[in-house]
């Protein structure tokens, strides 16, 4: 089967890399990836290689806590500069993105177990340009099953895709950590940004091979559903919730 040349970019690597637009996106980026290869690689050894592979997360989260401190105390105003001027035609247009995708989303997941649906608020983070997802999941029943967050994130406005590391507990198993990456790519229809498909992946980090690889369908809250969300009544919640997942 013929192959691509090495030197080649998939397009999912090109709009990953161009989506990064701040040193602090790009010493974040260089992480997320080291440290998803060694995932892979504690994953798929044993003994010995297996935890050099640990420790090498661990150090590389150590190692950018410290250069990004450092940045902070002795220049902190360099991790935030952008690699293009906020003013420049390709800026623009990530702001543009982050501001048309922003608001309040149900995110439907498959297979629904254990969480079933997340509703969550996307909103614009002008401090990295990109944008901040919050959620709450939620089971078949209608019941609470995860809090989770975006930890980092990158935008491709060109082809109106979201790139993002979250973390998440569990309120019934809270010693139990989980995390993953995900992409989400938006879809246009009369204008409007008011739908979207994705992946993301989801690890128990007290039992790496544990990590599932689950498909989403996002659809944009009314605003009758998000009163009901935030007034925090659970039996309302929890009815709207079902009723979202028969529709």
């Amino acid at each position: 089967m013929p192959t691509k040349p090495p030197e080649e970019k998939s397009p999912d690597r090109v709009a990953i890399i161009s989506a990064v637009k701040t040193y602090l996106g790009f010493f974040v980026l260089v992480v997320l990836v080291v440290e998803a290869v060694l995932g892979a690689l504690a994953l798929k050894t044993q003994g010995e290689v297996q935890v050099v592979a640990l420790y090498g997360m661990l150090f590389v989260v150590a190692a950018l806590i410290v250069v990004v401190s450092l940045f902070a105390y002795l220049k902190p105003e360099a991790l935030l500069r952008t690699f293009a001027a906020d003013s420049s035609p390709e800026m623009q247009s990530v702001q543009e993105f982050c501001k048309r995708i922003s608001g309040h989303w149900w995110e439907r997941i498959f297979p629904g177990e254990p969480s079933a649906i997340s509703f969550l608020e996307i909103r614009p983070d002008k401090s990295t340009n990109t944008v901040k997802m919050i959620g709450k999941a939620y089971t078949k029943d209608g019941e609470l099953a995860a809090n989770w967050e975006s930890v980092a994130s990158c935008v491709d406005p060109s082809g109106y895709k979201v790139f993002y590391y979250w973390k998440g507990l569990h309120p019934a198993r809270p010693k139990e950590p989980f995390e993953g990456f995900g992409e989400i790519s938006f879809r246009e229809f009369s204008g409007q940004l008011d739908g979207a498909d994705g992946v993301f992946s989801d690890t128990n980090l007290t039992d790496m091979e544990t990590t599932t690889k689950k498909s989403v369908e996002f659809k944009r809250s009314t605003d009758s559903e998000l009163q009901v969300m935030k007034e925090g009544n659970d039996t309302a919640i929890s009815e709207l919730v079902r009723k979202k997942l028969k529709g």
